[in-house]
């Protein structure tokens, strides 16, 4: 029997979910609050966000996977790409190019949003087709990273830029 991944596609992006893994593409509301002396909400971003993970996916989750992260374990992992303003991609943060890929020297315990003690994470910022992305990586075991890289890397090669 051959089992294939089923594809989601929403708001300009889409992926081929490998069997085992949930994903989710979501575009958050602007929230009506402000940060305090600004105009700018102090909610999540109102573009797309891609989740794709090992574990389920909450219904309510952070854009860079609180409430995901916390019930990973040392075998799990979480990849987040989230898009920010095209205008974001001009500038010197954002390399051009495309999805990156991640290596197992990429991560450190301390490049989580959130440190959980023995998970690890990296970040990677690209302009792809004038687009602007953060891609966001964590996984459940730093110890057990090098196991873990290949399979974060066959997740990533599932997006697709729409």
């Amino acid at each position: 029997m051959t089992v294939t991944a089923r594809r989601l596609r929403a708001h300009g992006l889409s992926v081929a979910v490998p069997p085992g893994w949930h994903a989710r593409i979501d575009r958050r509301v602007e929230a009506s609050v402000v940060a305090p002396g600004t105009t700018v909400p102090i909610s999540g971003t109102v573009h797309p966000v891609l989740h794709l993970s090992t574990v389920p996916l909450p219904a309510r989750r952070g854009d860079y996977g609180s409430g995901v992260v916390d019930i990973m374990g040392r075998n799990d992992i979480f990849v987040c790409l989230a898009e920010f303003d095209a205008e974001a991609g001009a500038t010197d943060l954002f390399a051009n190019g495309e999805l990156p890929l991640v290596r197992a020297v990429d991560f450190s315990p301390t490049a989580q949003q959130r440190v959980i003690p023995g998970m690890c994470g990296t970040q990677r910022f690209v302009n792809v087709g004038g687009r602007a992305f953060c891609l966001y990586v964590v996984l459940g075991s730093w110890r057990g990273r090098a196991g873990l890289v290949p399979l974060a890397n066959r997740a990533i090669t599932a997006i697709d830029l729409d």
